[in-house]
């Protein structure tokens, strides 16, 4: 089943679509694997958990496959957008994904009795395999963090300390609940602090993250949920051809980080551009008041590790080139009433 899924146009996709949410080719050192190598590799750890029945164990390995069929290009960049269009995010577009699929990839899952509405629901965290999925860790982030650190140019974060299958042999379809040693959970959360802390800091993946961000949606009357289903080059095409000076300024790298802020250094207005559709009002606010192009200006709000309190993320203000206009006006902005709460 896993070889016969890995031929589906859903997961074949994905080999052009990287496991960093911004692609090397944009300008960060991260690494050049896909999440097609990906998925294949969650699959095969789900063959490692031991216990359950043959059905669970089959079911277990499609949504491990199928687990990131669902996202847009540029992974979770391009989920505001899939949110705003469709009203949900990647975990639930997988029978997006098949729908749209132009062969028919469902009838892999229908030789197997397997239903895509059971899929979803394990991937959404509302099904009794979720937990395998959709828990801290899983076998979807022991993939995803040790790949990514290990496939890093020069392996600037050094070698990981956990490996995969410790964590895949350390659960069962037996079990109510998940207990993964303490130990071993430990070794993987340093290691995952470690890869949020590096792409955070590393200024051309906030760039890139912050102005393909602002492109959607700059493009977001443009766009129908076909581009949802292409890959990240066919993407970056189309916006290069809707926003030519913006995809040049990120190829050329033309854009600077003019603000990175916490959240506990900013008062005012800074609660409100948690919303995707706020964040989106002042990059147009600021756009007016500075005289500056659309397309030259963009923010990100959001937190460098998950589960951190609100008042840990971090505020970047992007710009084109050497205009200081922006940030004077974003810090007057916010700088009107008392400091964020949590």
């Amino acid at each position: 089943m896993l070889r016969s899924l890995s031929k589906t146009w859903v997961v074949q996709r994905l080999k052009q679509i990287d496991l960093s949410a911004v692609p090397s080719w944009l300008g960060p050192i991260v690494p050049t694997v896909s999440r097609y190598q990906h998925s294949l590799g969650v699959g095969r750890l789900s063959l490692l958990v031991p216990g359950g029945a043959v059905h669970d164990q089959l079911l277990l390995t499609a949504a491990a496959v199928l687990h990131d069929a669902g996202n847009g290009p540029f992974p979770h960049i391009s989920d505001d957008l899939m949110e705003n269009m469709l009203g949900f995010r990647h975990e639930g577009a997988v029978g997006f994904a098949f729908a749209n699929s132009p062969l028919k990839d469902s009838v892999i899952l229908e030789e197997y009795g397997f239903d895509i509405a059971e899929i979803s629901s394990i991937l959404e965290g509302r099904h009794r395999l979720s937990p395998f999925l959709c828990g801290l860790p899983d076998l979807d982030n022991a993939d995803n963090i040790r790949r990514f650190m290990m496939g890093i140019p020069g392996r600037p974060l050094g070698e990981a300390s956990y490996h995969p299958s410790e964590i895949a042999a350390s659960m069962s379809l037996d079990a109510e609940e998940q207990k993964i040693p303490e130990d071993l959970r430990r070794r993987w959360l340093g290691d995952r602090e470690k890869v949020y802390r590096y792409v955070w800091e590393d200024r051309q993946n906030m760039i890139g993250w912050t102005m393909l961000k602002r492109a959607m949606r700059i493009l977001r009357e443009e766009l129908t949920p076909r581009f949802l289903t292409i890959t990240n080059r066919e993407a970056f095409h189309l916006i290069r051809l809707r926003l030519p000076k913006l995809a040049k300024g990120l190829k050329d790298k033309g854009f600077r980080i003019l603000l990175d802020r916490r959240y506990s250094q900013l008062r005012g207005e800074a609660q409100k551009l948690t919303n995707p559709r706020s964040i989106g009002e002042v990059e147009d606010k600021l756009c007016r008041e500075t005289g500056l192009a659309d397309w030259s200006v963009g923010l990100t709000v959001d937190q460098p590790t998950t589960g951190e309190k609100a008042d840990h993320w971090r505020v970047y203000l992007v710009v084109f080139d050497d205009s200081e206009k922006p940030k004077k006006f974003l810090e007057d902005i916010l700088s009107r009433s008392d400091h964020f709460v949590s």
